[in-house]
């Protein structure tokens, strides 16, 4: 099979397409400045407390949620310097999860702390189940905020479980109004330039059975600007084309560009934050991997 044609196109049209080599296409050889930003988050108070009977077994550790439609998984590493994973996996329903540990080398764990870390995961998958779409509720809103020029967050109402809204407000009874937990984050999404055709413009699939087109559209409008199309070789991406929307004369292809390294950062940010959260529900304070500051 030939290799593909990485000409970017006819003279005519060099002004609205460009070609990058998948070697040259690397975000941080094109980041925009570091930001410092603050997520805030809500917290049930007896969350704060959820890693108590296991905290000495914690030496920032990770933690890792990965919910499915079908299979899930919560897994955890206990000390930064250890080779022991304590996992809990589940087919449909978090009640049914598997319950194993896996070690290399001498980090063996007792019974006593094996069941310790059982109940803490146990217990934690339920909230984080329970808390699932809140999450997504509250990573959507620090991207909005961050996107918009904001560099400290705003929660959106934690739940409780009788339903949707401001737990500390709803119910006949008073519920434990919730806790405002900070963590620090940081990112290369760049603020909104007030002046710019096009303050926010989001990336999408062009076509949802076809990863290798993607399309650019101006938040505000829907309006389409541009494409980026993946030049593939033997099954392996070896270029990146970007072009100019038909009918679009305030946009060129170094502003798509641009565009597709935001929305990466924007990717990696939302990661980060949704990991803070997590832990932030576990009892634990943020992973030291992300924690900027």
């Amino acid at each position: 099979m030939p290799a593909p044609d990485l000409t970017p196109a006819t003279d005519g049209d060099l002004a609205r397409s460009l070609t990058v080599l998948r070697g040259d296409d690397a975000v941080p050889g094109r980041a925009t400045p570091w930001r410092d930003v603050e997520a805030v988050f809500l917290v049930p108070p007896a969350a704060r407390a959820a890693a108590d009977p296991v905290r000495h077994l914690l030496d920032e550790p990770e933690l890792h949620f990965a919910p499915g439609l079908r299979r899930g998984t919560l897994a955890v590493l206990p000390r930064v310097d250890a080779l022991t994973r304590a996992v809990l996996s589940w087919e449909w329903s978090v009640e049914a999860a598997d319950f194993s540990v896996h070690s290399l080398g001498g980090d063996e764990l007792d019974d006593d702390d094996r069941r310790a870390l059982e109940t803490w995961l146990r217990g934690t998958v339920r909230l984080l189940t329970l808390f699932s779409g809140w999450i997504d509720a509250a990573v959507d809103r620090l991207l909005d905020d961050v996107v918009e020029g904001r560099d400290v967050s705003t929660p959106p109402p934690l739940p409780s479980p009788g339903g949707s809204g401001d737990a500390s407000t709803r119910g006949t009874g008073a519920a434990p109004t919730p806790l405002r937990v900070h963590a620090p984050l940081g990112t290369r999404v760049v603020a909104p330039v007030a002046s710019a055709a096009h303050p926010r413009v989001d990336v999408e699939l062009h076509d949802p059975s076809d990863p290798g087109w993607e399309s650019f559209v101006d938040a505000a409008t829907r309006a389409p600007l541009g494409y980026r199309r993946t030049l593939e070789h033997e099954g392996l991406a070896v270029a990146f084309t970007y072009f100019v929307a038909d009918d679009v004369d305030d946009v060129t292809p170094a502003d798509l560009v641009h565009w597709h390294d935001q929305h990466i950062q924007r990717q990696m940010l939302a990661d980060d934050a949704r990991q803070a959260y997590v832990h932030l529900l576990a009892g634990l304070e943020p992973p030291s991997s992300i924690r900027y500051a």
